[in-house]
């Protein structure tokens, strides 16, 4: 990797945000408008298209780009990837928020291998957005040029590997520790055996209740 740089938005302050909004949803881009305008960013621009966006966003850049996850005919994924390439610049050094309604983990982690900023669920929420907001100003990650002729944030595949190992090792413990189902039904198969012996002889085992989860 090679050449580094700080995202465009690094250090402003939020009323100097230039703010492109990508979704194809026209009630989500009025709620994004007023919840943005409300923290008095300096503009705000909406768009239906990732293509459209991108046109414009061409002639006059911004300075903070959130999009959207699911659209066509281009996604929000799909304009993320578009924007760091290095043909791009200076689009290239946006700072970017992706929305979505679905984030499972295996979506979360694609997002931000690909340089996104920040991933935020719908629905949003305006204290929500602003964290996220006001977090990218002072994030002062370096943008690196990646083997594929795009940038994406320094560390972030380092940090995301990590947190998957740690994942895998939890889950083979927890294998290693649980019995596997057939196992456990023939330890209860057992057990009710030995406790109809217990009752023929005038007695019977009594074993602790499971404790339940903490509430």
């Amino acid at each position: 990797m090679a050449r580094m740089t700080r995202h465009y938005a690094y250090g402003l302050d939020i009323g100097d945000l230039d703010v492109v909004v990508v979704d194809d949803s026209k009630p989500m881009q009025a709620i994004l408008r007023s919840t943005l305008l409300s923290f008095r960013v300096r503009r705000v621009r909406t768009f239906d298209t990732a293509e459209t966006a991108l046109e414009m966003m061409r002639l006059d850049p911004p300075n903070f780009v959130i999009t959207d996850w699911r659209m066509k005919p281009t996604s929000g994924l799909a304009l993320l990837r578009t924007l760091r390439q290095r043909k791009m610049a200076p689009l290239c050094f946006l700072p970017v928020v992706v929305c979505t309604a679905h984030g499972t983990r295996t979506l979360i982690d694609r997002v931000l291998r690909d340089g996104a900023q920040h991933v935020v669920a719908k629905p949003l929420s305006p204290s929500g957005l602003y964290d996220r907001l006001m977090w990218t100003l002072r994030d002062g990650r370096q943008l690196v040029m990646g083997d594929d002729g795009r940038y994406v944030i320094e560390g972030v595949a380092d940090t995301l590997d990590e947190k998957a190992r740690k994942w895998q090792q939890i889950g083979i413990e927890r294998e290693i520790v649980a019995p596997k189902s057939g196992a456990r039904r023939d330890l209860a198969a057992t057990a009710q055996k030995k406790d109809a012996g217990a009752a023929r002889n005038g007695f019977a085992t009594v074993r602790p209740k499971r404790p339940q989860p903490a509430a």
